[in-house]
């Protein structure tokens, strides 16, 4: 029985324990938090934080693992990376690779090598000098190698942008900000891709809805909708483009996913993660074609076969079923009770919840992804069917707050029949 190592044991992670256990190997978790979630459903835990990489190397050893495993996170894609580089274990992606991935800039960059479009940029320092103009405003500041929205913020002053400017030094690990025009809109577009032995393909696209929970904070995805309804565009126009852009950093196998901004009939590329995304996206791409993503990374670090993943055939955004990744978004308070979960997961269409809040938590108005109370993965026949169980699920759902009030922020507008 082969073992592999998971970094990581926080609640996403307990699908990847889960799947890898189904495929017959012995699970070994690794996190520093003694009851973090995952840990109860390995065969083996240690509180080891996955930021010691001496201590995780020495265990490997001794447990004699044959690889490692992240997925939904940057941090331990980095620490998974090294540890395997340290003991001699396959790793889908170089170290070269995440640097081009995890650091905004220089993803632009290497983008713009290959004609693919990107965002503007300002001069920090010429603005900061006030040397703009209010039509330069609004932007968006970022630390080119954060996360999870932490450090961002939308400024439409120069005032805001000092402010916003030292948060998100503070944020980044080299001390990097970057500066572009904000696009003030609900709807961008994301694109997963997966590579096979050096194949490339586009696995889908959707469309991603965000709504701004916070002044002067980025919008946060609600609803990540497959298919996008600008495929058929991206394909014939920028899909080309940036397979070479994929090429050109040598990769050979992995899933990546790209997120992009739409305006004006034009995307924008302004981000891309070399890992599993948080929403868990492979279990609909299993619905749709079969194929479990995950399964098949939990071969590749083990060194086993691909051939059983025939993702190729399915293509250039291969969608059979509409589907959606729903984000629910609270506001500020103390979650009391949480009503209308069960029957929620007991619909047909509803494939899996993560749940990242839960009754007596403290929701804070930090606008980031600590205000979601979780993602339901969801798919239906076609749209028609699949807006009407998003809006049973939004009259189903309530979040209530120890002051009364429901802490759903955003509570979504019913849709109207197709």
């Amino acid at each position: 029985m082969k073992k592999i190592l998971i970094l990581g044991a926080y609640t996403h992670m307990i699908d990847v324990v889960k799947t890898a256990k189904n495929m017959g190997f012995y699970t070994i978790i690794a996190d520093r938090e003694p009851a973090a979630p995952a840990k109860a459903f390995a065969d083996k835990a240690y509180d080891i934080s996955t930021g010691d990489l001496n201590r995780l190397a020495k265990m490997a050893t001794e447990e004699k693992i044959d690889g490692v495993i992240n997925a939904f996170d940057d941090f331990n894609t980095w620490q998974a990376q090294a540890l395997c580089e340290r003991l001699g274990l396959p790793y889908y992606a170089t170290k070269e690779q995440l640097e081009i991935c995890s650091d905004k800039a220089r993803f632009k960059n290497h983008c713009r090598k290959f004609n693919v479009p990107v965002i503007e940029e300002y001069d920090v320092d010429a603005l900061l000098r006030g040397e703009g103009n209010a039509e330069s405003f609004p932007v968006i500041v970022k630390p080119v190698d954060s996360y999870a929205s932490q450090g961002i913020t939308v400024c439409h002053s120069l005032q805001e942008l000092e402010q916003g400017y030292q948060k998100a030094q503070e944020r980044s690990k080299t001390g990097t900000v970057i500066v572009e025009r904000f696009i003030d809109n609900s709807h961008g577009v994301e694109m997963y891709y997966t590579v096979k032995n050096g194949n490339i393909v586009l696995t889908a696209m959707t469309d991603r809805y965000v709504h701004k929970v916070a002044d002067g904070s980025p919008p946060l995805p609600t609803e990540t909708r497959f298919p996008s309804e600008h495929l058929n565009h991206y394909v014939g126009e920028l899909d080309g483009k940036v397979r070479d852009m994929i090429r050109g950093m040598g990769i050979d196998n992995g899933l990546l996913f790209i997120q992009s901004l739409y305006d004006n009939g034009e995307f924008y590329l302004y981000e891309m993660g070399f890992r599993l995304s948080g929403e868990q996206h492979y279990q609909i791409i299993e619905k749709q074609t079969g194929i479990n993503l995950l399964e098949m990374m939990l071969d590749f670090q083990t060194g086993g076969d691909l051939a059983a993943y025939p993702v190729e055939r399915f293509d250039n955004g291969y969608t059979k079923f509409s589907a959606c990744n729903l984000a629910l978004l609270l506001n500020a308070g103390q979650i009391e009770k949480i009503v209308g979960l069960e029957s929620i997961l007991e619909m047909p269409g509803v494939l899996s919840f993560v749940q990242l809040k839960k009754e007596g938590d403290q929701v804070e108005a930090i606008g980031n992804y600590g205000q979601m109370l979780g993602r339901f993965n969801i798919v239906c026949k076609d749209e028609k069917e699949l807006n009407e169980l998003l809006n049973e699920i939004y009259r189903t759902i309530k979040v209530l707050s120890t002051d009364g009030p429901d802490l759903i922020e955003g509570r979504r507008a019913p849709v109207p029949e197709c």
